[in-house]
C-alpha cells in the first residue's frame, strides 16, 4: 500500500504528489512513522550530529563552567539517581571510576532499543512490565528516564489511541531522545498516536480542528503567552489534510490534499502558503516556531526542572536554551550533569520521583531485575500509586518531579509498596546485589525507607 500519498486533485488545482522517503534517523528498531520532510538536509546533520556525541560536545563549546570537585561515590551516587532514577553501591563505585567526564558520557551513550514487539505480543504480556523490566535491565536506563520524560511532554492516552500506538510511540521516544529538539517535533507532528490524540485525522478545511494547533504551542514548544488565538486557527489551517493511514498491520501518517485549505496563512507574523506542495505547510510552521528562542527557552526550564531543580533561575535556562537551539538533547544533558551548580547541596534531594521512578528505582535497589506479570505492578501503578505510564492523567501530562506527587493517600500507598517491591516469588531471590544506598541517601535496609527522603532524587 502506498504510504505517504496526496489525493492528486483538489478541485481544478493538481497537487505534485509526495513519495514516502524513510529516512536514516527513522530506519532504527520501530519504524513506526514514514516521514519525508522537505528539507532532507537536517535530517544528515541530525545524523551526524548524534554519531559525533553533538558537535558543541565535540568542540568543548557547552560553556558555563565545569564542575572541579570531587567525584566519590557520593556525586556518582546522586547523578546516577538524576539521570537513571536506579542504580547501587557498584554502580556508583564504577561511575567514579571513570570520572566525571567519562561518567556523563557512558550514561549518555546511544540509546539500548529493545526488540520491536507486534501488537500479537501483547495478547500474552503487558505494556507497563515490558518497559519496566527493560529499564531494569537495560544497558542505558538514562535513555528510560528521558522517555519517560518526553511522553510527558509530548502527551498521548492508551485510553484513546490504544495501547500498542502509545507502545510505539514511546520507542520513537526513546530512539530519538537524545537528539535535537527538531527531529522530536517532527516525529511527534507525524506520529499515529499524537494525531488521533488530538483529532487532527478529523480536522478539514471546512471544519479545522484547533486541538493541535493549541498544544503544539501551548504545550510542546511555546508556552502560554506566546501566540494569539488568531494564530492557533491559522496553524490549524496548515495541518488541515495531515492524518493517519493503515496498512500492512501498521498505523502510518498520511496526507490528503482534498480536505486540505489551500488559502494562504498568516502565522506568528509570517506568511506561510504553499499551493503546489500543501503538505509542506505543516513542516513550514514547525520551522517557523523552531526559529524562535522562545522555543529552547521553554523546553529548556521544562528540562531543568525535571533534572535540576523546581525553580531554575533565568540564567541557566537562557544557558540550556542556547544549547538546545545549536545542538541536541545530549548537548543539553551533558552540560547539566558536569555543571557545577547539579553538585550543590541545595540541589541534591529537591526532586521527587514520580511513581514510576519510584517503583523502577526500588525494584533495582531490592536486587530485581525483572518482574513478573503475576505480580500485578500494572494494579499498583494505576490503582494505588497514580501514575499509568501509558496514560497521562491528560494533555497537560504529570507533576514533573515535584510534591504535587506526594498527596497523603498516595504516600500511604508508596509506604505499602516497600513491602511488594522488596519481596521475592516463592522459591526466587535477588538477581542482582541488594542495595538502598543509591535509591535513597543513607539507606541501608527496606525499614530506612520509610524517610521521606526515599522519595527523593
Amino acid at each position: 500500500m502506498e504510504k505517504n500519498r496526496t489525493v492528486t486533485q483538489a478541485g481544478s488545482v493538481s497537487v505534485t504528489t509526495i513519495e514516502a522517503e524513510p529516512t536514516a534517523l527513522q530506519a532504527g528498531a520501530f519504524p513506526a512513522v514514514e516521514a519525508h520532510p522537505p528539507d532532507r538536509q537536517r535530517w544528515k546533520t541530525a545524523a551526524a550530529l548524534l554519531a559525533a556525541g553533538g558537535l558543541l560536545t565535540a568542540c568543548g563549546g557547552l560553556g558555563g563552567g565545569v564542575y572541579t570537585g570531587p567525584f566519590g561515590t557520593y556525586e556518582a551516587a546522586h547523578l546516577l539517581r538524576r539521570a537513571t532514577a536506579l542504580g547501587n553501591g557498584a554502580d556508583a563505585e564504577h561511575l567514579a571510576s571513570l570520572g566525571l567526564a567519562k561518567a556523563v558520557d557512558y550514561l549518555l551513550e546511544t540509546p539500548h532499543l529493545p526488540e520491536e514487539h507486534e501488537r500479537e505480543y501483547f495478547q500474552d504480556a503487558d505494556y507497563i512490565h515490558e518497559w519496566t523490566n527493560h529499564w531494569l535491565t537495560s544497558r542505558t536506563p538514562a535513555a528510560e528516564r528521558l522517555a519517560l520524560f518526553w511522553h510527558g511532554h509530548f502527551t498521548t492516552e492508551a485510553s484513546k489511541v490504544g495501547d500498542y500506538l502509545s507502545y510505539l510511540k514511546v520507542n520513537k521516544l526513546r530512539e530519538l531522545g537524545l537528539g535535537t529538539f527538531r527531529d522530536l517535533l517532527y516525529m511527534i507532528a507525524e506520529d499515529p498516536a499524537m494525531i488521533r490524540y488530538l483529532d487532527n485525522n478529523t480536522s478539514t478545511k471546512e471544519h479545522p480542528n484547533e486541538n493541535w494547533a493549541r498544544e503544539l504551542m501551548e504545550l510542546y514548544t511555546l508556552g502560554e503567552g506566546h501566540y494569539t488565538e488568531t494564530d492557533i486557527q491559522q496553524v490549524a489551517r496548515a495541518f488541515t489534510g495531515w492524518t493517519v493511514e493503515y496498512g500492512d498491520g501498521r498505523y502510518y501518517f498520511g496526507f490528503d490534499a482534498s480536505i486540505h485549505d489551500f488559502e494562504p496563512k498568516q502565522i506568528l507574523g509570517q506568511t506561510v502558503y504553499n499551493r503546489y506542495t500543501p503538505i509542506a505547510e505543516g513542516y513550514e510552521v514547525l520551522d517557523i516556531i523552531l526559529g524562535m528562542d522562545q522555543t529552547y527557552k521553554f523546553i529548556s526550564e521544562k528540562l531543568l526542572r525535571f533534572y535540576y531543580r523546581p525553580d531554575p533561575d533565568q540564567a541557566m535556562i537562557d544557558r540550556g536554551a542556547d544549547i538546545l537551539k545549536g545542538g541536541t538533547v545530549r548537548d543539553f544533558l551533558k552540560w547539566l550533569f558536569t555543571h557545577p551548580d547539579f553538585y550543590a547541596d541545595e540541589t541534591r534531594n529537591s526532586l521527587v520521583k514520580s511513581p514510576f521512578e519510584y517503583a523502577v528505582g526500588l525494584f533495582y535497589a531490592a536486587g530485581k531485575r525483572a518482574v513478573s506479570e503475576e505480580e500485578n505492578l500494572h494494579y499498583w501503578l494505576r490503582a494505588r500509586l497514580d501514575q499509568d505510564p501509558y496514560n497521562p492523567p491528560n494533555v497537560a501530562g504529570w507533576p514533573i518531579a515535584s510534591t504535587e506527587w506526594l498527596t497523603d493517600a498516595v504516600l500511604l500507598q508508596r509506604l505499602k509498596f516497600i513491602d511488594f517491591a522488596t519481596g521475592y516469588p516463592e522459591d526466587a531471590g535477588p538477581e542482582g546485589p541488594v542495595d538502598y544506598g543509591v535509591f535513597m541517601d543513607g539507606a541501608v535496609n527496606p525499614l530506612s525507607l520509610v524517610a521521606p527522603e526515599a522519595q527523593l532524587l
